[in-house]
């Protein structure tokens, strides 16, 4: 489950050459918490995230399970990925955790505006722009951990995904109609939290509020 200070790194926000907005332009997503491993895997568990959920923007994820429920990891809440994979749980330390509520902290919390709709590589996704300057403050926080382990360039773009393995093109038209419809959505960014995955799926490890120090 993202105006913002610190300022957004300079680059440009790189997409896959497939991806393309609704009005036909090209555009990078990636989708979060479910992106499989180097090996082509399933994440194992003990893998961690850091992530914003933006539970107003559960009607798109609804809408994509009302035409097809297999296209939605179901628990899995409406969300924008920071860092993907985090630290391992295994090695995580009380200074990474103290260095996500201190960098949460530094951020606002935010009213965003949601009226973007992606499609590519059999996933839909809407884009976040209003917290793409705090994902980039979050992976300047931990330059060593490679966004998706690099897969999709060095500066994915910030964004909910919607749908996952909609490799037929007319399902991924239907849910891109679908959640088209519910845009633009306004939501409010409020929270960051740590999760990592257990036996039982996704579990939240702590949530840090946006734009509140951490004690005193």
């Amino acid at each position: 489950m993202n105006s913002l200070s610190p300022a957004a790194s300079a680059g440009t926000v790189r997409l896959p050459a497939t991806a393309r907005r609704c009005k036909g332009q090209t555009l990078t997503v990636v989708h979060p918490w479910a992106v499989h491993g180097d090996d082509g895997g399933m994440p194992e568990p003990g893998t961690t995230a850091v992530v914003i959920v933006l539970p107003d923007a559960a009607p798109l994820l609804d809408a994509a399970w009302r035409i097809d429920p297999a296209l939605v990891r179901r628990g899995v809440p409406a969300h924008v990925s920071l860092l993907y994979p985090f630290v391992p749980e295994s090695a995580l330390t009380g200074q990474d955790e103290k260095g996500v509520r201190s960098l949460a902290a530094s951020f606002p919390a935010a009213d965003l505006l949601l009226e973007e709709v992606v499609t590519a590589s059999g996933f839909v996704a809407v884009t976040v722009p209003g917290l793409q300057p705090v994902v980039d403050g979050f992976r300047a926080q931990w330059p060593g951990l490679r966004p998706y382990r690099g897969r999709f360039g060095a500066r994915p773009a910030a964004h909910v995904t919607v749908a996952m393995g909609a490799d037929n093109p007319a399902a991924a038209d239907h849910v891109r109609a679908a959640i088209g419809s519910l845009l633009p959505l306004r939501t409010r960014a409020a929270a960051v939290q740590l999760v990592v995955l257990t036996a039982e799926g996704w579990q939240s490890r702590f949530t840090a509020p946006l734009g509140v120090p951490d004690g005193p």
